[in-house]
């Protein structure tokens, strides 16, 4: 449905429909998944009565509670806050009051200025002041980068940026490319977000550097200023606000005294963008593909793993709030895990598993960093249709809440389809673009081979120079 403006709707009439879609996904009997269960699951998480899951807003918590209503149908324990299922994550919230600057200053002679919006956009914030000298890379983006740095980067893309991020960059600045130079009025109109922090833990410095992209004059002084020179983004801080994320976290307790301790963790994000810009006349972003796909995928094997006998290791699911907006809700779950995060076995993350993906056989679905470690080849060994990331130029690896918890030694991968649709972030990612067939029969492949991981003493292991 497309609404120019979006519908209100009372809370009764937010749970008759919850309702009805738990009665439908609750037909499904047995360990198989059917189709109709996973479209059932999606077709209420990215309705247009939840307005898009917006990260950190009440139709998120809508879409928890909905979650955590499916796992205690189907049997999984509470492990969130107070014995229940949610887990409230705290944030501060920062806010400029203006379009921030990017102010550059050679070894001697003056300073350049250049404004967010006119000469650069500022796409990612850690911070309202952030400094760094200046390190210049090739333009194949090799080279040592030097922790605390302001990275110059000829090369624009997601991956660049993100190995930039990995080896320590403070900074990030890169030229701007077609795409984005034909998108530079829209990023122009929007304020950069600063990164938000855990309430709980106080401001920490960001895990992701501040990022700007140059336009033609700005990068013609960047390229000639000298290595060294001082590079420094900064802006006015308008407000700090307290705010909150949501995650659901549930566990099948191990049977086995020995290896109950340990554990395997299935998680997805529940969050999505909210409402936006209107596309069409349509201003819900329902991401059905992004991520309701993943949490049907954890919600069906939570149903697979609870019906069955109970496995050795312990099963923890989560789904984590607030990926769009930074990853908070993994982030949290990071410090404050439910066991130590070294008898974490292995994270699977589940993210945009509702299309086929056409360079893939049928029925078939990717794992990102496939040759990072032995998990994903040992699961397709013993039958889960997974092959390796057929897409690794785009480096999605670093691009899903695995990689937080990868960061930390976890072996942490996502499971993965089409991730390349056309409908992504945009109003027109509904339910009805999802192959339900697909999305039943390649969670169904999983099952027997995640038993077998749950229920064998084989531990994943990083391959050389494959952990984060």
């Amino acid at each position: 449905m497309r609404h120019a403006s979006p519908p209100r709707h009372s809370f009764a009439a937010i749970l008759a429909l919850a309702a009805m879609f738990l009665a439908a996904a609750a037909g499904a009997e047995g360990p198989l998944v059917r189709p109709e269960a996973v479209r059932a699951h999606v077709e209420f998480l990215a309705s247009d009565a939840l307005n898009g899951r917006g990260s950190g807003t009440r139709d998120e918590l809508i879409a928890a509670t909905y979650a955590a209503s499916q796992l205690r149908q189907f049997g999984a324990e509470p492990a969130g806050d107070g014995g229940g299922y949610i887990q409230r994550v705290d944030l501060v919230l920062r806010e400029l009051a203006g379009p921030p600057a990017i102010v550059v200053s050679p070894h001697s002679g003056p300073e350049s200025r250049f404004v967010h919006g006119r000469e650069v956009i500022v796409s990612a914030m850690a911070g309202p002041r952030i400094e760094a000298p200046l390190q210049k890379l090739d333009a194949g983006g090799t080279g040592k980068v030097r922790p605390g740095a302001a990275v110059f980067l000829v090369d624009s893309r997601p991956p660049a940026i993100a190995a930039a991020s990995e080896r320590g960059a403070a900074i990030v600045l890169t030229v701007a490319d077609a795409q984005t130079t034909a998108r530079w009025e829209s990023q122009a109109a929007r304020i950069p977000r600063l990164t938000a922090y855990l309430a709980a833990f106080g401001e920490a410095p960001s895990e992701g550097p501040t990022v700007v992209i140059l336009g033609p004059d700005a990068a013609r002084v960047v390229t000639a200023l000298p290595e060294g020179s001082r590079v420094r983004v900064e802006g006015e801080l308008k407000a700090m606000e307290r705010g909150s994320t949501t995650n659901v976290v549930a566990r099948l307790p191990g049977s086995d005294p020995k290896r109950a301790s340990e554990a395997v963790l299935l998680t997805a994000h529940i969050d999505h963008l909210g409402l936006g810009d209107p596309v069409d006349g349509d201003a819900i972003y329902n991401g059905a593909n992004d991520d309701a796909s993943g949490v049907a995928a954890v919600l069906e094997l939570a149903r697979a793993l609870a019906s069955g006998p109970r496995p050795r290791r312990t099963v923890l699911f989560a789904l984590f709030g607030s990926e769009e907006r930074g990853g908070y809700g993994a982030a949290y779950f990071r410090e404050r895990p439910s066991i130590p995060l070294d008898r974490i076995v292995a994270n699977i993350e589940f993210e945009e598993i509702g299309l086929p993906d056409p360079k893939m056989p049928p029925h078939t679905l990717w794992l990102t960093g496939w040759e990072r470690s032995d998990l994903g080849p040992t699961l397709a060994a013993h039958g889960a249709r997974l092959v390796a990331d057929p897409h690794p130029e785009e480096d999605f690896f670093r691009r899903s809440d695995n990689y937080l918890l990868a960061r930390r030694g976890v072996v942490a991968h996502t499971v993965a389809s089409n991730a390349l649709y056309p409908q992504y972030h945009q109003p027109s990612d509904e339910p009805g673009i999802l192959d339900y067939g697909h999305m039943a029969e390649t969670i169904g492949s999983l099952i027997d081979p995640i038993r077998w991981l749950l229920d064998s003493d084989f531990r994943p292991r990083w391959t050389k120079d494959g952990k984060p």
